[in-house]
Formats: structure tokens, sequence, C-alpha cells
């Protein structure tokens, strides 16, 4: 499999452009809560580690580019239960072994 590390930056972008997108809307419904620049970075790491993730596993299952892109924005938007869905179908997986 030939790594194109621009194509991997650009979905990290994505990944993590859907994680703060998520974040900022999250802010409204936190109303006279203090929201800290915290707040976002962590948002985006968690999107980021989905984002690769899911890009991977789009890359071994040979996914169009743009669904590629899709799906990782979209699960950097998920965030976290993107990980906790793709951790109870490896641990199914693992039983059936």
């Amino acid at each position: 499999m030939k790594v194109d590390f621009i194509e991997i930056l650009i979905n990290i972008a994505l990944a993590t452009f859907g994680g703060l997108v998520k974040r900022l809307s999250e802010t409204e419904k936190l109303p006279g809560q203090k929201i800290t620049l915290t707040y976002y970075i962590v948002g985006a790491f968690i999107s980021m580690f989905v984002g690769i993730v899911v890009y991977f596993l789009c890359k071994n299952y040979e996914v169009s580019q743009f669904l590629t892109a899709g799906i990782t924005a979209l699960s950097g938007y998920i965030g976290s239960p993107v990980l906790d869905l793709l951790s109870e179908a490896i641990n199914k997986r693992l039983k059936k072994l």
C-alpha cells in the first residue's frame, strides 16, 4: 500500500475541522459556562485520532477517496463514540476466535 502523506494530512484536517464544528455547536448549548481553549484543543486531538483510525480503515477496505474524506470528517464530528463502536466490533470478532 502506497502511503500518501498529503492525503493523510488532508483527512486529519477534515476530521479536526469536524470536531471543532461539533465543539462550537456544543458551546451554544452551554450558556453561562466558561469555555476555555483547552476544551477546543482536547476536542481537536480526539477528532484527529478518530480521523486517523477511520482513514486507515477506509484505505484498508479500498473506499473511494471522496467517500473516505466524508467518512473521516463525520467521524471527527462524532468523536469518541466512533471509537466505542469500533472497539465493540473488535471485541465481538475476537470472541468468535
